[in-house]
């Protein structure tokens, strides 16, 4: 039997998985002090942002979040960490998927056990944040981030399915 290699774009993907766990990493290293955007940046470069948000209210995580009770800069700044979250989980689990969906002979197994790797780092990232002085571990954030990354991979697979489907299959008429 052949010995399995990656090709140079899985392993591209993979880089880039592992580049993206190395920044979640950091991430989580860093205190709240540290990470927070004052509001003065939020107004510079998230004002749009604030725009968008003023409305909203809704729950997270057992509490209420609106402009009422976080501010408008606070809002923003809230819905912008989870959108962090969300986003470095998706880019996680589309690289991840990408990089190792083609070395297990049953397909199913690839986008269950990228996003079972994803969920299970969310949870060690959300215990260091633990660990790390002036943060809070939440449940409710390792659920965004698993929703984060299986958005991506189910994502990848229906374009993938979609190119197999009706892409490839008109090159070989």
């Amino acid at each position: 039997m052949d010995k399995f290699h990656f090709t140079k774009r899985e392993k591209i993907f993979l880089l880039l998985a592992l580049l993206v766990l190395v920044a979640l990493f950091i991430s989580s290293s860093m205190t709240y002090q540290q990470q927070e955007i004052h509001d003065n940046k939020i107004n510079r470069y998230f004002g749009w942002l604030e725009n968008i948000v003023t409305g909203w209210d809704f729950t997270y995580g057992g509490r209420i979040h609106n402009v009422q009770v976080d501010g408008r800069a606070g809002l923003a700044q809230f819905v912008l960490r989870k959108m962090a979250h969300f986003g470095s989980y998706f880019l996680l689990g589309g690289f991840g998927y990408l990089g190792l969906r083609r070395i297990f002979k049953i397909k199913w197994v690839a986008p269950v056990l990228t996003w079972f790797m994803a969920i299970a780092f969310a949870a060690f990232d959300e215990y260091h944040q633990f660990l790390t002085g002036d943060r809070t571990p939440s449940v409710h954030d390792v659920m965004l981030d698993g929703a984060g990354a299986l958005t991506a991979i189910l994502l990848i697979m229906l374009v993938l399915f979609i190119k197999h489907r009706f892409f490839d299959q008109k090159k070989q008429v």
